[in-house]
């Protein structure tokens, strides 16, 4: 009878250790979860910046979790539309809820609203894959989802870019196979395809058909399209095609990094187009030096000149524009963060770059906008008075909070002085 009741307390002293420990666990995952939500990044990105009248109207993807308009999305950022006015307050914003991950690449208005073109995962294994099908949404005046196509070709597709015609876009862009297989795609590579306003296919071009062939950027002149992008791994691409798309020329630039050429211009008889030049094209991966580029070119295709401008090892040039008798160009350069690496994964910080070339692409200025985390300078608009630029930042010195990534607007005057950012 003693051995039973003291097997029975010696039972009730394991029970309570046993519940201490299992509330000790508890709180310690509490505490672990909440330290994981305080420490999550949130992302609301701007890939394009378009003047709209007296608008301003963007396109990108965001998870909306500062949003008055959208609900915050817990695991996928979703494609995202806005319009701001004149003083940058944001009048509507919409978001492409269907699916699973998706983004908006270029966003253009039109006579009955607005198109926008990016790309969306619809299954699981899109998401497995990082593989997403082309994404072309239409909108009303007022933001509101009119009409959506998507594409899918040879396994991964994407729209980069939407030109407006008197009939109907020109959406360009990519679609290659799946990540890792390997092959290619006869219908695949890079992109031309002719929509009507009610988004029925009128004619496509390819070309390519490769892993990685892409066209980035394009400009309309007279009956013609001149496109850039990369035909294959650090191989900048410059195309011409008719605009029943009947292919000119392509011409390849080597070594660029691996995005190629990303941003077109044309002014007089030439062509300035923007991108990224890799120094040591023979080097490991990581030893890979590239340079942010500026490349002119005649009408048919033949370089005239080109200009580089490098730091940190690591820089490119994402849009350029043409302001009166000089080309301006921003993007980024980026470094390795040390103290954030690990063994197995690279923790990157980027810093803004503008820069200014006469014609014969002599530099005239350059600037780096610095931060004591990312900025990221994504589109440049040419206002009377100087540059307004649009990005994504998460720097406190640009009013982010050195940890979420937000959407921001940033005015600089002719000289590259900074006067204020939004």
């Amino acid at each position: 009878m003693e051995n039973s009741s003291r097997t029975l307390k010696w039972l009730r002293v394991v029970i309570c250790i046993c519940i201490a420990i299992v509330v000790i666990e508890l709180i310690y995952i509490g505490i672990k979860a909440y330290t994981n939500n305080k420490n999550l990044v949130y992302v609301d990105a701007l890939n394009t910046l378009k003047k709209d009248d007296n608008d301003y109207i963007v396109a990108g993807n965001s998870d909306f979790k500062n949003s008055k308009f959208n609900s915050y999305q817990k695991d996928y950022t979703k494609a995202k539309f806005a319009k701001y006015d004149k003083d940058f307050n944001i009048k509507f914003e919409s978001s492409y809820t269907k699916g699973y991950q998706s983004y908006f690449s270029d966003v253009a208005s039109y006579k009955d609203g607005y198109i926008a073109v990016g790309g969306a995962q619809y299954s699981q294994e899109q998401v497995d894959d990082n593989a997403t099908d082309g994404l072309i949404v239409l909108y009303d005046k007022n933001g509101k989802q009119k009409k959506t196509k998507s594409l899918q070709i040879a396994g991964d597709t994407t729209f980069t870019k939407v030109l407006v015609c008197d009939d109907g876009f020109i959406v360009i862009g990519q679609s290659i196979l799946q990540n890792m297989v390997i092959g290619s795609d006869p219908k695949g590579g890079a992109l031309i395809i002719k929509y009507d306003f009610d988004l029925n296919e009128k004619w496509r071009a390819n070309y390519g058909g490769s892993k990685s062939a892409i066209f980035n950027d394009a400009i309309i002149v007279d009956n013609d399209i001149y496109l850039v992008g990369k035909d294959a791994t650090r191989y900048g691409m410059i195309a011409k095609y008719t605009l029943d798309g009947e292919q000119v020329y392509v011409k390849s630039y080597e070594y660029t990094d691996t995005v190629g050429f990303s941003s077109i211009v044309k002014d007089g008889d030439y062509l300035f187009v923007g991108g990224s030049k890799t120094i040591n094209a023979d080097a490991d991966d990581e030893d890979i030096v590239t340079e942010a580029l500026i490349v002119k070119y005649d009408l048919d295709g033949n370089v005239v000149n080109d200009i580089s401008f490098g730091v940190n090892n690591a820089a490119r040039y994402n849009k350029i524009i043409i302001d009166g008798d000089s080309i301006v160009a921003i993007g980024h350069t980026y470094k390795k963060d040390d103290k954030e690496s690990t063994d197995t994964y690279n923790v990157l910080r980027y810093s803004g770059i503008i820069a200014k070339y006469d014609f014969d692409l002599k530099e005239i200025k350059t600037k780096v906008e610095k931060g004591s985390r990312d900025n990221y300078f994504s589109d440049i608009i040419l206002t009377d008075d100087g540059y307004l630029i649009g990005g994504q930042t998460s720097s406190k010195e640009l009013g982010g909070n050195n940890k979420d990534f937000r959407t921001y607007f940033l005015k600089y005057n002719k000289s590259f002085k900074k006067e204020w950012f939004k």
